[in-house]
């Protein structure tokens, strides 16, 4: 279980829990290509399935589901939403403030 209060990795979350990017800790080419798929500061993710053998992830960020390695997702830092608002995130609307970096 993650912990809802602070920051964690992207592959970090709970299968099916959703949270906010803050950071994208990727050295050069891979943080760009991250953010050129929509993984940028302030996006919401859903960590949507995990491969039988925990590598890659399958995460839906802007209405597409992007597989990632668990490396990768490693290097991406996400604040959970509560799980009283996640409601509010499948819907797609934002009901929580932005997260403090």
């Amino acid at each position: 279980m993650i912990n809802s209060n602070g920051p964690t990795s992207l592959d970090g979350l709970d299968l099916g829990a959703h949270g906010t990017i803050v950071r994208i800790g990727c050295p050069g080419p891979l943080r760009r290509r991250l953010m050129d798929m929509g993984l940028t500061p302030g996006t919401e993710v859903r960590l949507e399935g995990v491969a039988p053998l925990g590598d890659p992830v399958i995460v839906s960020a802007r209405g597409c589901r992007l597989g990632l390695r668990r490396a990768e997702a490693a290097g991406i830092t996400v604040v959970p939403c509560p799980d009283s608002l996640c409601a509010g995130c499948r819907r797609g609307r934002r009901r929580h403030g932005k997260p403090q970096a």
